[in-house]
This record gives structure tokens, sequence and C-alpha cells, in this order.
């Protein structure tokens, strides 16, 4: 995990005092990953950490997401969608920050793709 996440630091451009910060955001989000048995097939797990950390990054700096208002929450399994609130919204509350639901659909589409493959494997 430790080369992951330096992995995710280099791609995001963080010094270690920044990215350090984070931490504590990538525990919980490992921590409901294997509560909730998913696994990522490794450059998956990369982009995903690399979201976690942007987002944790945006819910502490008040930066919203601004992509629209067409939020594909339909085409998502629920499943999906509970796992990703139970990572996101620990988070928001953490930074005291309103939530875009399009943030919890962009992490739960990645979740439901890492689900499938994990079936599929």
């Amino acid at each position: 995990m430790k080369d992951l996440l330096k992995d995710v630091q280099t791609r995001l451009k963080m010094t270690d005092e920044e990215f350090n910060m984070y931490l504590p955001d990538t525990d919980h989000t490992a921590k409901i990953l294997v509560e909730e048995n998913i696994e990522f097939l490794p450059d998956f797990k990369l982009v995903f950490y690399a979201h976690m950390v942007s987002l944790a990054k945006r819910l502490k700096e008040n930066i919203a997401l601004d992509c629209g208002d067409d939020c594909p929450e339909e085409e998502v399994e629920k499943e999906a969608i509970g796992v990703s609130e139970k990572i996101i919204v620990p988070l928001a509350e953490k930074y005291e920050r309103d939530l875009n639901r399009m943030e919890i659909i962009l992490a739960a589409i990645q979740l439901q793709l890492a689900m499938e493959m994990q079936k599929e494997n």
C-alpha cells in the first residue's frame, strides 16, 4: 500500500507535507474496501485512490465539483452507491462540507467496475 500511495502522491504532484494530511482519509477508504471485500486491479486501484485524495483535497479546500446536473444515478447499482456513501459521507462530515451527489456517483461507478471485475475473476 505504501508504494501505491507514493504513486498517488506523485500523480497528484503533492509534497510530502500536503499528502500526509490525507493519509487518514486513505486509511478510512482502505478500511471500508476491506469491510466490503472490494479489491481493485492495480491500475484501477491507483486511479481510485487518486480520486479519493483529490476529493478529500477538494472538500478541505471547499472546491465544489462542477459537472452539471446530469447525474446518472439510475445506471449505478445501489450496492456500489452504498459503499461510496460509506467512504465519502464521513469525509464530507470531517471537512464540514456539503456534498454534490455526483461525488458519490463518480466513486460508485469506479466501485461498481471493481465489483464486476471481481465477479469475473
